[in-house]
C-alpha cells in the first residue's frame, strides 16, 4: 500500500495527474476488500461496488463536506458533495472507458423540478458544488435544476492517500500481503551483475 501511495505522490509532483488519478482510484478497491470482506453478492462473489463505496464513505468523505459541515462527532461530512458512489462511478468510467463521465446521482425529477448533473475534474483550482436554475418553457411549468460538482484531481488523490495511510496504520500489514505488485527490475539487476563482475 505504501509503495502505491509513494508512486501517486511522485506522479503528482511530476504533474502526471492522470497517472496519479488512475492509481488513486484503485486504493478504495483494495481497502474496501480488506475492511468489508463480508459484503458479497448472492452468488458469494465479493460486492466490489459496495465495498468500495463503504470504504470511501467511511474514510474519505469528510474531505468533501458542503456548507452543512460534519456529523456531530466530526468523522464524516453531513452532506458530502462527492460521495463513494460518485467516486466508484468515476473509477469505472476512468479505468474501463477512459473518460470521466460519471453516472447521474440524485433524483431525476420531483413535483417541481427536473434535475441534470454535471461532473468536472480540474487541476489547481477550487472544488465546486453548485446548483443553477433554468427558466421553465411555456409548455412545461417545471424548472430544470442543474447541479455541478467539480473535484480537483490533485486533492482527490491527496485525500485518498491520506485516508489510506491512516487506514494502513490502523491495520495489520499482513492484511495487505495479497495486494502487492511484484516487478522484476532487469535494469537494476544488470547493473548489479556488472558491478559484481568488475
Amino acid at each position: 500500500m505504501l509503495e502505491k501511495i509513494k508512486d501517486i505522490n511522485l506522479a503528482l509532483t511530476n504533474k502526471s495527474y492522470l497517472s496519479a488519478l488512475a492509481l488513486s482510484l484503485t486504493i478504495p478497491d483494495i481497502c474496501g476488500q480488506i475492511e468489508y470482506p463480508d459484503l458479497k453478492k448472492k452468488n458469494g462473489e465479493r460486492n466490489i461496488r459496495k465495498q468500495y463505496v463503504a470504504w470511501f464513505d467511511d474514510w474519505v468523505n469528510q474531505y468533501f463536506a458542503d456548507n452543512t459541515g460534519w456529523t456531530k462527532d466530526g468523522s464524516k461530512a453531513s452532506n458530502p458533495y462527492f460521495t463513494g458512489e460518485m467516486c466508484y462511478s468515476l473509477r469505472c468510467s476512468f479505468l474501463h472507458a477512459g473518460n470521466s463521465d460519471i453516472k447521474k446521482w440524485g433524483e431525476e425529477e420531483d413535483a417541481n423540478f427536473y434535475y441534470s448533473y454535471e461532473f468536472e475534474l480540474a487541476i489547481g483550482g477550487a472544488d465546486k458544488n453548485g446548483i443553477s436554475w433554468v427558466t421553465p418553457t411555456k409548455n412545461n411549468l417545471k424548472i430544470l435544476k442543474k447541479r455541478t460538482v467539480r473535484v480537483n484531481i490533485d486533492k482527490l488523490c491527496e485525500y485518498i492517500c491520506l485516508s489510506a495511510e491512516k487506514y494502513y496504520g490502523e491495520k495489520d500489514p499482513n492484511l495487505f500481503k495479497d495486494h502487492k505488485i511484484k516487478i522484476i527490475d532487469f535494469n537494476s539487476f544488470k547493473n548489479h551483475e556488472k558491478d559484481f563482475n568488475n
